[in-house]
């Protein structure tokens, strides 16, 4: 499934009269609105009806405000993301930190922030790069592979900016910070997004689920169901489509793919959302079905 976020399309999932988290069955007013796509990336998109209780979604909101507002903000902010913020409050500028590094790259002094207009800062993009998730493995390092941080730049624009930063303090190699992620919050935050796209469209008993403990920030050790995939090569994708979702599996497991802003080169990521029960095969084919 493809999304064109700039469109602002709005698909509303019917409530399955509990909270798809920790599947307490509740009345209505008990139960939230789930964005399976965050309003401040996607709007409207995706909405799941009352789909999830207060408890568990303040515990989501913790984590996934922390990847949409800071790993994510200025990016949000230079791409015109939705945002519940009114448009006279919303920033204008970013402060950007600079440093001098050696010829490995090594810190050596600080340099100060600047602060620049949204339209003059590099547009830039940070992710987390990952390994498959150990499940798909049989023989996966137990130790694993966490991954590295990812990011896109704009190059011209950031090559105009520091070239003036190392005119103007004399460093003859010069850093620019752009995006830190923190890789706990953006797993579960992935985690949480698969879990929710595979519930709106197989249902709550289409599959077994596997994730609740990381999405309810129970359980620390997240390689085994959260990593990394080959980016889609179903053919050419065009470059307006900014979230790609879809279900898949690899043996019994059922397994949601992930990528946002395809057109920048990011990662792709492939999130085990269970295993597959007697329901499985035949919501993927209804699945399917409707989509073509």
């Amino acid at each position: 499934m493809e999304f064109n976020l700039d469109r602002y399309e709005k698909r509303v999932i019917v409530s399955p009269g509990l909270c798809i988290y920790c599947v307490r069955v509740l009345p209505p007013d008990e139960l939230t609105d789930e964005h399976v796509i965050p309003y401040a990336l996607g709007h409207n998109t995706l909405v799941f009806h009352k789909s999830s209780c207060k408890t568990c979604a303040a515990i989501i909101q913790r984590y996934e405000q922390e990847v949409l507002k800071k790993q994510l903000g200025t990016f949000r902010l230079q791409v015109d993301a939705p945002s519940r913020t009114k448009a006279k409050d919303r920033p204008t500028s970013v402060e950007l930190p600079f440093a001098e590094v050696d010829d490995q790259g090594v810190f050596l002094r600080d340099l100060g922030t600047r602060s620049f207009r949204l339209g003059d800062a590099p547009l830039a993009l940070s992710l987390w790069q990952l390994p498959e998730p150990r499940l798909f493995s049989d023989d996966a390092d137990d130790g694993g592979d966490n991954g590295r941080p990812w990011s896109y730049v704009e190059m011209p624009a950031a090559s105009r900016i520091i070239d003036e930063v190392r005119d103007e303090t004399g460093a003859r190699h010069v850093a620019m910070k752009i995006g830190e992620v923190n890789r706990s919050h953006f797993l579960r935050f992935l985690a949480k997004t698969a879990h929710a796209f595979a519930v709106a469209e197989l249902g709550i008993d289409g599959f077994n689920p596997c994730l609740t403990d990381i999405i309810l920030d129970r359980e620390d050790e997240m390689s085994d169901y959260v990593g990394g995939t080959f980016p889609s090569t179903d053919g050419p994708i065009p470059p307006e489509i900014t979230t790609i979702l879809a279900i898949g599996g690899v043996g019994d497991l059922v397994a949601v793919r992930i990528q946002f802003y395809h057109v920048l080169g990011s990662p792709a990521y492939a999130v085990v959302v269970g295993r597959e029960n007697e329901n499985t095969a035949a919501r993927i084919a209804d699945m399917i079905e409707r989509y073509d």
